[in-house]
């Protein structure tokens, strides 16, 4: 009668493998192909359907950020304090083009039109001209006190109240006013605006198309006397 047959254990089957060359081998051979197979089946199956989609409207909301953030964009101006540079109208909405490679007053200069977060307002945005850059000195009249009141002394009753100064520029500063002065809110009273709030400069109008144009510089500048801008002295 043959003897009873013992089944060997698992540590002993594996310990014969690792024992043999031609097993050695065979997991060798076979290891690589295992690999590629994990690999194909992570590049074919481990995006789910919608993460393409995602991943593209990723790639295109970063790419207008960049662009509207550091290069340029579209804005929308309110108000009639820039008339009659920048239009106002009731029944439309005046569109300029901005360029934020000027952000933090990067080549600003006198007579530009700038967008600025306002200093007493940081949530709210404005849109007027630079009058006066770092160490300049600009005149600031009351634009209510006509030529024959200048005369009057500032305690003479109507006029107690009108300032008329010659302020200059601190460094890093900016001032502003707005085109109409007489409905325009700007550096005579929150004062001189720092550069890094500075947002963009306004290269042009581009809605209404009646009113489109390409903002210059200093060519905007009058003198008081024709339209009642504040006057820059240099230095």
């Amino acid at each position: 009668m043959p003897p009873p047959r013992i089944r060997p254990s698992l540590l002993t089957m594996f310990a014969r493998a690792r024992a043999s060359p031609r097993h050695h081998l065979f997991f060798h051979q076979h290891q690589p192909s295992s690999t590629l197979s994990h690999l194909h089946i992570l590049r074919s199956g481990a995006l789910p359907p919608l993460t393409r989609p995602f991943i593209i409207a990723l790639k295109i909301f970063l790419a207008v950020h960049i662009v509207t953030s550091y290069i340029g964009s579209i804005g929308k101006t309110h108000g009639i304090s820039m008339v009659p540079t920048i239009p106002h109208s009731y029944t439309t909405t005046p569109l300029i083009l901005e360029s934020r490679l000027h952000r933090r007053g990067r080549g600003i200069k006198v007579g530009d039109v700038i967008t600025y977060t306002t200093p007493d307002n940081p949530k709210t945005m404005g849109c007027k001209r630079v009058i006066g850059m770092s160490g300049d000195f600009v005149s600031v009249v009351s634009v209510a006190r006509e030529d024959e009141d200048l005369d009057k002394d500032n305690d003479e009753g109507d006029w107690a109240n009108v300032k008329e100064e010659v302020i200059r520029v601190p460094e890093g500063h900016c001032w502003l006013a707005g085109d109409n002065l007489e409905w325009s809110r700007d550096s005579r009273v929150f004062g001189p605006v720092p550069l890094n709030l500075v947002k963009g400069k306004v290269l042009a109008v581009l809605w209404p198309l009646s009113d489109w144009k390409v903002l210059g510089g200093e060519e905007a500048l009058k003198e008081p006397a024709e339209e009642g801008y504040e006057m820059v002295v240099r230095r």
